[in-house]
């Protein structure tokens, strides 16, 4: 009975440290992929990474600084369709959550795509005209300028220019390039050129944990 519990921890501790390892490695394999972009000319921020089984929900490189002018650019590497944002929060009335409670006026048949798929809206019990819905300000690159005017950018490959005076800067949901199908609609790359010395704070709304920081001087 012993020995049978001790393979077990054996094993369990085994599965440990190669979790560990893999993470490890992913880490310090982003971070070498950061340091070569900077030295290219390209400030590359990586939005998560990993794999299905040990999955990297960090910035990587954390903080990055740059000058006026210049610009960051943010992927996802990981290897499957694991989504992240860019969300900058610079008016805290502007933070926003994943997914919404709406209001239909009128009885609308949705129709599910593709045809036949396993899915279904969510309607809110005992009441037929409230759907809940993905947050567009969430899933679509969107800004809100100084006076409250929203602005959606195009995916997969949203640019923009930030003033420093913007209320709300988000990048959508980010997916690695050719995973697109997971999520319609969802972007690859986001580009920010930052034209005010500053610090800016970040995070990714799916993981509230994940922070990041672009010192601009």
């Amino acid at each position: 009975m012993n020995q049978n519990k001790g393979t077990v921890i054996g094993i369990v501790l085994v599965a440990v440290m190669a979790a560990t390892i893999i993470t490890m490695t992913v880490t310090s394999l982003s971070n070498l992929q950061a340091v070569n972009a900077v030295k290219s000319g390209k400030i590359m921020v990586h939005a998560g990474g990993g794999n299905s089984t040990s999955p990297l929900t960090a910035f990587v490189p954390q903080q990055v600084q740059v000058g006026v002018g210049q610009s960051v650019i943010w992927d996802n590497p990981s290897v499957v369709a694991e989504p992240h944002t860019v969300t900058f929060v610079l008016d805290n009335k502007t933070a926003t959550d994943i997914v919404s409670p709406f209001a239909v006026p009128n009885s609308t048949q949705f129709t599910v795509i593709p045809p036949g798929s396993n899915s279904e809206p969510l309607k809110v019990p005992g009441q037929n005209n409230v759907i809940i819905g993905v947050n567009a300000r969430s899933y679509v690159p969107t800004i809100i300028d100084s006076q409250g005017n929203v602005r959606h950018m195009p995916p997969p490959t949203a640019v923009y220019t930030m003033t420093g005076n913007e209320k709300y800067i988000n990048s959508g949901w980010l997916i690695p390039k050719g995973q697109e199908k997971a999520f319609t609609g969802s972007s690859n790359t986001f580009t920010v050129t930052f034209q005010k010395a500053g610090t800016y704070n970040y995070l990714c709304q799916l993981h509230p944990w994940m922070t990041g920081k672009v010192v601009v001087k």
